[in-house]
């Protein structure tokens, strides 16, 4: 008779409890995931800081959300802040903070000095140190209100991967740092308007919202959008850019105007898509531009442009033919619609062939 199966552990069962087992003693962190904070430690003095790991869940972000006004008691006392993985609550008011003089701001280089010496006799909102507000989601508004007067942060400024669901306005801001948009999200308004990015720009991939604006803005640095989302109405009027823009694989999905803009450095616009009305009205390109496999699915206006150095706009698509009226270039290749192209090249020599072809026939039939 055979021994009976009961009480016996089944062997798959076996298996899988051994399996277990050996996950959670080498990799125990799998199984006992906690949402962990930094503060900074000693830093604390001069940054404020919170970073939340990538652990923890939405409902423990939430949770220890950092309320705005916090924020802004932090600049107010000169500190900078350093936020990642966190939910910001409430509206962030930056023109609330306390004005003096550009002279007598502490701390600043002589390179510093010299990029705001046409406002000496302007009152600046100061920020110190670092901007930086990473991976994390602002759940109301950032905004710069001042009509008059600018406001200056000293250091650098990353949105990166930071999703903002109000608007954010920093117009008339003075950035002395570098800036990183990259990955960031604008589902409202963005606001940059007479801006100065000493050190550039960087919104890679960026989404921007309903209506974005960086008119009469100054990017001393490289100005970088590079595969950028702008679904609503875009400015970048009067907008100098002194090392060059990077516009390549750049969607713009409604009406986008570059008028007055000034290209010094290399701008690249190549592989961007214009969805509906685009104007370059009075643009000026010092330096060689491209447009290559550029796709104007509207009508592209370029009058009273001026490009001082080769463009390549025979090579973009057209659905319209362009507007020239006065453009100013220096090559003789007339950008069109292929398109609207009612003979294609390839066509146009197939024709010219048959009728050489018939010619030869006639000469020799005589």
């Amino acid at each position: 008779m055979k021994g009976s199966s009961r009480g016996r552990v089944p062997y798959r069962v076996c298996l899988w409890m051994l399996g277990m087992a050996w996950v959670i003693a080498v990799f125990p962190a799998l199984l006992l995931a906690e949402c962990t904070s930094d503060d900074g430690g000693k830093s604390s003095t001069t940054v404020l800081t919170l970073h939340l790991s990538s652990t923890c869940t939405e409902a423990e972000r939430e949770a220890r959300a950092i309320p705005a006004q916090q924020l802004l008691q932090a600049l107010a006392a000169g500190k900078g802040i350093d936020l990642s993985g966190v939910v910001v609550q409430g509206d962030l008011l930056l023109d609330e903070l306390p004005a003096q003089k550009v002279a007598s701001v502490q701390g600043l280089s002589l390179e510093d000095r010299r990029v705001l010496e046409g406002l000496n006799d302007e009152e600046v909102h100061v920020i110190r140190g670092p901007f930086v507000i990473k991976h994390s989601r602002v759940k109301g508004t950032i905004v710069n209100r001042l009509k008059r007067g600018f406001l200056l942060i000293t250091g650098p400024v990353v949105l990166m991967h930071t999703d903002f669901v109000g608007l954010v306005d920093l117009s008339r801001t003075v950035f002395l740092g570098l800036v990183d948009g990259s990955h960031a999200r604008f589902e409202q308004e963005s606001y940059f308007v007479q801006d100065r990015f000493t050190q550039g720009a960087m919104f890679t991939e960026g989404r921007f919202g309903p209506h974005t604006r960086f008119h009469r803005s100054v990017f001393d640095g490289p100005a970088i959008f590079r595969g950028a989302d702008f679904p609503g109405l875009t400015e970048f009027l009067e907008v100098v850019f002194e090392q060059g823009a990077n516009f390549s694989r750049a969607v713009f999905h409604m009406g986008t105007g570059f008028s007055g803009a000034h290209c010094r450095g290399k701008c690249d616009f190549s592989s961007t898509q214009f969805d509906r009305e685009t104007f370059f009205l009075f643009a000026r390109f010092e330096r060689a531009v491209t447009f290559a496999s550029a796709r104007f699915h509207s009508q592209a206006d370029f009058s009273d442009a001026s490009f001082k150095e080769s463009d390549d706009l025979a090579q973009a698509t057209f659905a319209r033919p362009p507007v020239m009226t006065r453009t100013a270039r220096v090559v003789s290749a007339t950008p069109g619609s292929s398109q609207a192209e009612p003979f294609p090249q390839v066509v146009t020599i197939g024709l010219f062939v048959a009728a050489m072809g018939a010619l030869i026939y006639i000469l020799k039939a005589k």
